[in-house]
């Protein structure tokens, strides 16, 4: 009987493992969360995820792509479920990784998408109302320069999720 608990405890394990290295989501059902693409003025918003509150954290960043027809400027960002939606990004100081608030927007060029990624530029999400879990979706509302307003269901990802 030992042996046979045993070997279904290392089966169970293997097929775990398996599936969490093949990127599906053993938490929530076996669904993988999917980003929303959105097309709007000549504006796209694509692969867009929220990390999932890490601890008593009471922020956490949003990353994604934007590509532009036009030039135009990121300027605001809004979310119902934090105090604060900022633009970040990292920067190196003297050998020293530091984040500091961008100030003034994010220009977007045409042909060259602006990709906000860990250890890139970033949204910041301050003091959160409440925990971010994976598997779950959270609201977003993007303000360009040219007045356009996108709003986005963003995904909420597991850390283990999210490369570097």
């Amino acid at each position: 009987m030992k042996i046979v608990l045993i070997g279904l405890t290392a089966a169970l394990i293997s097929v775990a493992s398996f599936a969490m290295n093949n990127e599906h989501n053993m938490d929530h059902g076996g669904q993988q969360t999917q980003s929303q693409r959105i097309e709007s003025n000549g504006i796209t918003l694509s692969n867009f995820y929220a990390r999932a509150s890490i601890g008593r954290t009471k922020n956490s960043g949003i990353y994604g792509e934007i590509q532009a027809v036009k030039t135009d400027r990121l300027v605001s960002i809004s979310t119902s479920f934090a105090s604060a939606a900022e633009l970040h990004e990292h920067i190196n100081n003297d050998g020293i990784m530091r984040m500091r608030k961008i100030e003034g927007g994010l220009t977007i060029n045409p042909g060259q998408p602006m990709v906000m990624k860990p250890g890139g530029y970033h949204i910041m999400l301050v003091e959160l109302h409440q925990r971010l879990i994976a598997g779950n979706s959270i609201d977003l509302t993007l303000e360009f320069e040219s007045g356009k307003i996108l709003d986005i269901s963003v995904p909420v990802v597991s850390i283990k999720k999210i490369r570097h």
